[in-house]
């Protein structure tokens, strides 16, 4: 028996020695350290981008009246389109002279002729400071155009008032039943009548926009000159 209790002794002491030595030849492991990695820093966003805005001003620039083309259009008085200038019309088929209704019988008209610039004296360009000094034109209040009414030929029956009409005699072919055979154009006049779109004036009313004639279509005109000097006493 006792023997039994020292064999189970020894053989639990052997497995105690056994296991320390095992846990004495292997070497300790490690757990992995976790490695952390740094984001990347992210691209700043760019700025606005700065204008500059100190752009220098021109000290020359073209002239608000001509635009540069040193000419300006003037009205002046012209012969009349419409008679030639003879103030006279012939009607019809009858050559009536009649007076002309666009110029009432003058026979005068208005034209527009190129005349040199008096802004800038026909040079096209003025001086930036000069243009800054410039005032509203009080003519069309700087809407730089006027509507006017004007007369203008009639265009249906071209200024004469008149308008030829066509009539066939009691005899032509087209006269009844008792008319005679090819008589029709043998017998066929005409008559003039008054005109049913200008009522026999020759001319219409007709509202149109045309560019101020002070300040040429600019808009703005120069500034008054400025008064004299008192006379020194």
């Amino acid at each position: 028996m006792n023997k039994r209790y020292f064999l189970l002794g020894t053989a639990a002491l052997l497995g105690v020695v056994s296991c320390l030595w095992c846990s004495a030849e292997t070497s300790p492991q490690h757990l992995p350290v976790p490695i952390f990695v740094a984001p990347k820093p992210m691209a700043p966003k760019p700025g606005p981008e700065v204008v500059n805005t100190n752009v220098a001003r021109p000290t020359v620039v073209w002239c608000p009246t001509c635009r540069g083309h040193k000419t300006v259009g003037v009205e002046i008085e012209v012969a009349c389109r419409s008679c030639g200038g003879t103030g006279k019309l012939k009607s019809g088929l009858s050559k009536i002279e009649t007076t002309c209704n666009f110029c009432k019988g003058t026979g005068k008209g208005i034209g527009i002729v190129q005349k040199p610039c008096a802004s800038c004296l026909a040079k096209g360009v003025l001086d930036s400071t000069v243009v800054e000094q410039f005032v509203a034109c009080t003519n069309c209040n700087g809407a730089k155009v006027l509507e006017v009414s004007t007369m203008i030929s009639c265009t249906t029956c071209g200024g004469t008032g008149k308008t030829a009409k066509s009539s066939i005699g009691a005899g032509g072919s087209f006269g009844g039943k008792t008319g005679g055979k090819g008589l029709g154009s043998s017998l066929a006049t005409q008559q003039d009548l008054p005109c049913p779109f200008c009522h026999g004036a020759g001319t219409i009313e007709k509202s149109v926009r045309k560019p101020c004639p002070v300040c040429f279509g600019a808009g703005i005109v120069p500034p008054p000159p400025p008064p004299p000097p008192p006379p020194s006493g």
